[in-house]
């Protein structure tokens, strides 16, 4: 019942990032580049260098949302305050700042990266990759209730000043996540 819940709850948060539908060949385009264009589970050895950062962001992220402040978000990542598009999902962590706190007066945060399944890695070249994130995000309200859920997102990382780092994100739309289930199955 609560898993149930939590879905219903994420779909109605990626239902406020959405805005309006996406084109399905986008969708389409984004399935196949996920699934078969070389993203796959990374040796253990190479794991540790990519959870790190995606650790470092989910943190991040999260503070931005439960202290209503997207400076912490952007003041660690700024190439994510550029390029925003919502429609596609890009960069839409100010939204999801703006809108659940619209809704909700959120005291503290969960996530966990893996929570449906592993990470999976796609090389660009030795300064940059790719990582596809099928995780979960669960906030907690003032009143102990809980909001937040699944979630589906490419992080472009880049390796700089001997560390990788988030340079882009790409939140899978409630369009292309019912795509992307749909390819699940």
């Amino acid at each position: 019942m609560k898993s149930v819940l939590l879905r219903s709850v994420m779909v109605a948060v990626l239902v406020s990032l959405a805005g309006c539908q996406q084109n399905t060949t986008q969708s389409e385009k984004r399935i196949f580049k996920a699934e078969t264009e070389g993203f796959a589970e990374p040796e253990s050895s190479d794991w540790v260098k990519y959870i790190t950062p995606l650790r470092e962001y989910m943190y991040y992220r999260t503070q931005a949302v439960v202290n209503k402040d997207t400076t912490i978000l952007w003041g660690r990542y700024p190439d994510l305050k550029d390029n925003i598009n919502l429609k596609q999902g890009v960069n839409a962590e100010g939204n999801e700042v703006e809108s659940l706190n619209q809704s909700f007066d959120l005291i503290d945060a969960n996530y966990n990266i893996e929570s449906y399944e592993r990470i999976k890695v796609k090389r660009i070249n030795d300064s940059e990759a790719a990582v596809l994130m099928h995780g979960s995000i669960i906030y907690l309200g003032n009143d102990f209730d809980e909001t937040g859920g699944e979630y589906v997102i490419e992080v472009f990382l880049e390796h700089r000043d001997n560390h990788w780092t988030v340079v882009k994100t790409d939140e899978y739309t409630l369009p292309e996540y019912k795509e992307w289930m749909n390819g699940q199955e």
